[in-house]
């Protein structure tokens, strides 16, 4: 607490102070030199040890943020220091602390350093301010050399600046206070709206949009610009928004050409295959009652552009497409797929009855003859197939099914149309598995699995059947009754034949590996093709030699109906092979009962008895009394039996009453891979080996 006011500084002091903080004051950069230069004024001005407290008052202080008076009791109140000068009032700029303001003899002297300051910001903010002009200026001169665009629009979404190359887009670069939306087109107004409030909501990813506007310029153009926008001083309550419009006029319009392109027929300038595709994917989804779709192709249109020239066929082409349209209506979409191929999607068609009368009428239509400008008339029908949604369930199936009835509209002769029928797929499929079936083999897309045959009594596997496999890279996995036959129709079988017995041969070599005392039999199936063709006597033998494998462990397996053939070339064959010590069993016995009698002349060593007789053991006491028939049948012929198609413990023990010693079935084991055959094997073995050997 100051009682005494010290003693006033030497004058020249004074005057050194002033002076230095003149010089200082003319060089000051900033608001913060201005407040070093004048706390070392004070410093010196003031005795030794004392404290004193100051700061500048800004522009943007308010009178009463800035300085409070001392008895407001609030902390930290500073008095302004000003001096009045007349024709100007009160100058100042300097707070200092009330102590320091009420010593006498330095109030003269801070009203001077005040003055000072007051003069030194003044020339501080002029000088930014014609720094702030040039920069303006110079960035002026470099928007003169863009093509973009640049304004400022306020909260009210008024132009408060644009750049001089705004007349290149709006016809005009007086934009201030005008309304931004008055220039966008009119459909895009809510649009554009919507994407100024979203970049001043401040929400994540609202910093910078993007989108395109079309523009309604003055002089009556309508370019579109490429539009960014950002706020311009995120959180400031101005909400200013700074947007760059960038030309794209030539570039859209080249993109929507190349568009147009590539989605529609160069020629009749209808839909093309991929945007009739999408416009069906779409339609489908919708799910808005049946749909239908029509495939057309024009009967010997060849023969069109050979007699008349392609610039008759082109026109021809614009004549179908026309006809096409006004067939389907609006509800449709008509399209070419190229060449004399076209489509239609019918859309809305209450019934199938409906979908059969545009069919009918297009193909009327389109069957009427075509005069064209040179006055050449031809006559150039089409075949049409129809496809509804009420067999498919995807664009995929309804498309392959128009295009499975278009196979057999054509092959019903020309101007036909015809729609789909299930059984169509069916034949399709049949004609797809033919064509990939050539190329199974190669593919590495043909594999065989293993299934164990099982001593009934012991439980001990004695062979495994190899099963024939195709992975199809469409229909995936297929059993052998999906394709044998088509394999025999088309003599692939004895190619497709050979490899199996090669490959399953290789893979029981390795079985004897296995630790087992007796290796397992391999039982393989044989066409009657097989047995047929020259040197397949030879064939096996051969592998026999090359692979190593033991004759007596081979089974060739044959169907009970090639032994109701009276055909003397299979029969050699078959003793031919027993002769060389393969085994030969029949499959699927009991399916035909004239073979009874056969087995006391066909050279057979095994009787597999068919699945349906195993499943009636247990369910059918004739059934029963047959099967004991078989066996006792079998016994006298000194031939084994082995009961296929076992599942169930029931089946197995009524398997072992009737006599039968070996069965084959899901209850022993599912189809393996070789590699598990392996296995499979080894862990039998060691069971055994436990059971025999180990503590009970």
């Amino acid at each position: 607490m100051r009682d005494v006011f010290p003693p006033p500084p030497e004058r020249a002091e004074a005057d050194g102070a002033l002076r230095d903080a003149a010089a200082e004051f003319a060089v000051a950069a900033g608001a913060e030199d201005v407040v070093a230069a004048l706390d070392r004024a004070v410093s010196r001005l003031t005795p030794p040890g004392s404290s004193h407290e100051l700061r500048i008052r800004l522009l943007e202080d308010s009178a009463l943020a800035a300085c409070r008076r001392p008895d407001s009791g609030e902390p930290g109140a500073l008095l302004p220091i000003e001096v009045d000068i007349p024709g100007a009032g009160p100058v100042g700029i300097l707070l200092v602390d009330p102590v320091t303001a009420a010593t006498p003899h330095l109030r003269p002297l801070l009203e001077a350093l005040s003055a000072q300051a007051a003069l030194a910001m003044e020339r501080i903010r002029l000088a930014a301010e014609v720094g702030r002009y040039r920069s303006f200026r110079e960035i002026e001169a470099l928007m003169e050399q863009t093509h973009d665009v640049v304004l400022i629009v306020d909260g009210d979404d008024c132009i408060r600046y644009a750049s001089p190359s705004a007349r290149n887009v709006f016809g005009t670069s007086a934009l201030r206070h005008v309304k931004l939306v008055d220039f966008i087109d009119a459909a895009q107004r809510p649009a554009a709206d919507f994407l100024l409030r979203h970049v001043r909501s401040g929400v994540a990813g609202a910093g910078e949009s993007r989108a395109d506007w079309t523009i309604r310029a003055l002089d009556g153009r309508a370019p579109v610009v490429e539009v960014t926008c950002r706020e311009l001083h995120p959180g400031d309550a101005a909400r200013d928004v700074a947007l760059t419009l960038h030309d794209v006029t030539a570039q859209r319009r080249l993109e929507h050409d190349l568009t147009e392109r590539m989605f529609h027929d160069s020629l009749t300038g209808l839909p093309n295959r991929v945007l009739f595709a999408e416009r069906t994917e779409h339609a489908v989804a919708a799910d808005d009652g049946l749909l239908a779709v029509l495939l057309v192709d024009l009967d010997d249109f060849g023969s069109v552009n050979d007699s008349f020239g392609h610039a008759v066929g082109d026109e021809v082409l614009h004549q179908v497409s026309r006809r096409l349209r006004d067939v389907i209506g609006g509800h449709g979409v008509a399209a070419r797929f190229g060449g004399d191929e076209f489509a239609a999607l019918v859309q809305g068609a209450g019934t199938a009855a409906e979908v059969e009368d545009t069919a009918r009428h297009l193909c009327h239509s389109l069957g009427a003859p075509i005069r064209t400008s040179g006055g050449t008339v031809v006559v150039c029908g089409a075949s049409i197939g129809v496809a509804t949604t009420a067999h498919a369930r995807n664009v995929h199936e309804l498309l392959r099914n128009a295009n499975l009835a278009l196979r057999a509209a054509k092959s019903a002769g020309a101007g036909h149309w015809r729609g789909y029928e299930p059984s169509m797929t069916d034949r399709a499929r049949q004609s797809e598995l033919r064509a990939d079936l050539g190329r199974a083999v190669g593919d590495g897309a043909l594999f065989l699995e293993y299934q164990p045959i099982v001593a009934l009594g012991t439980g001990r596997t004695v062979g495994f059947e190899a099963l024939l496999r195709w992975q199809h890279p469409t229909h995936g996995r297929l059993p052998p009754g999906e394709f044998i036959e088509i394999a025999e129709e088309s003599g692939l079988i004895v190619p497709i034949g050979e490899w199996v017995l090669a490959t399953a041969m290789r893979a029981a070599c390795r079985w004897h590996t296995a630790g087992q005392v007796r290796a397992p039999y391999l039982s393989v199936n044989v066409s009657a093709q097989q047995f047929r063709s020259d040197g397949f006597v030879d064939t096996v033998a051969h592998l026999l030699t090359q692979t190593g494998l033991p004759a007596h462990r081979i089974v060739l397996e044959i169907t009970e109906s090639l032994l109701l053939r009276d055909d003397d070339k299979v029969w050699h064959a078959l003793e031919l092979l027993r002769a060389r010590g393969a085994r030969v069993a029949i499959d699927d016995f009991g399916t035909g009962y004239s073979a009874l009698g056969y087995l006391r002349q066909v050279p057979l060593d095994i009787v597999k008895l068919d699945r349906l007789f195993v499943r009636g053991l247990t369910t059918s006491r004739r059934q029963r009394d047959l099967v004991e028939g078989i066996v006792t049948l079998t016994r006298a012929l000194n031939l084994d039996i082995v009961a296929e198609g076992i599942e169930t413990e029931h089946q197995r023990q009524a398997s072992v009453a009737t006599g039968c010693a070996y069965g084959q079935g899901y209850l022993f084991a599912t189809p393996m891979p070789e590699a598990e055959t392996l296995a499979w094997l080894a862990e039998e073995q060691a069971a055994f080996a436990k059971s025999s050997f180990g503590p009970s």
